[in-house]
């Protein structure tokens, strides 16, 4: 293993350039390269090997019924909704076309809170992300009012014991984009003990 900035991996080469991409098409990785971004992303970091987390894949056809969902939801928070509001919510379900749910499902444990759990999760759900990336797709991760709608998790047959994490939507990206801005480590990591 070289200390040297000349040897820098690729892997963090393509991290450096890593962004999500909102706007995605078909195709999304086949099934053989998906099961590889998979099984790499279950490498996440887990206490007590809890494993305490699943995932859902949604595609196809399947992405009407999550519309569907979705557009339940906006009908129960907004009583006096328009039609407009309503397809709106639908049409989010098929901005990829392939949507990866991911559950935190958690497990009792004396050493290990929900929080570990949660973030754990969240770990594979990014690692996800990442391998994707590295495979030659975008990817965005979503959250909002969906990830804790009641609505929504019980159609998905999400436990009152389980929590969405988010939905990472994975495609090819429809447009180019821009690299990313370059985030300035000194606003976002000191050393410590700090200096007075």
């Amino acid at each position: 293993m070289s200390n040297t900035s000349s040897s820098i991996p690729e892997a963090l080469t393509h991290m450096l350039n890593r962004r999500s991409v909102p706007r995605l098409q078909e195709p999304a990785p086949c099934d053989d390269v998906l099961n590889r971004i998979l099984s790499a992303a279950l490498r996440s970091p887990d206490h007590m090997h809890l494993r305490p987390w699943r995932f859902l894949k949604i595609s196809g056809d399947d992405r009407f019924e999550l519309g569907q969902l979705f557009a339940e939801h906006e009908k129960y928070k907004n009583r006096d909704y328009k039609q407009e509001l309503i397809e709106h919510a639908k049409k989010k379900a098929l901005r990829a076309p392939l949507i990866i749910v991911g559950i935190s499902s958690y497990q009792e444990h004396p050493n290990v809170p929900k929080i570990e759990q949660s973030v754990s999760t969240g770990g594979v759900l990014n690692n996800i992300g990442l391998a994707a990336y590295f495979s030659g797709f975008g990817t965005v991760w979503r959250t909002g009012a969906y990830a804790y709608s009641n609505i929504i998790k019980g159609g998905l047959g999400v436990s009152e014991k389980e929590d969405i994490i988010g939905f990472l939507y994975i495609g090819t990206p429809s447009i180019k984009h821009a690299k990313p801005i370059k985030v300035p480590l000194k606003d976002y990591v000191a050393p410590w003990p700090l200096k007075t």
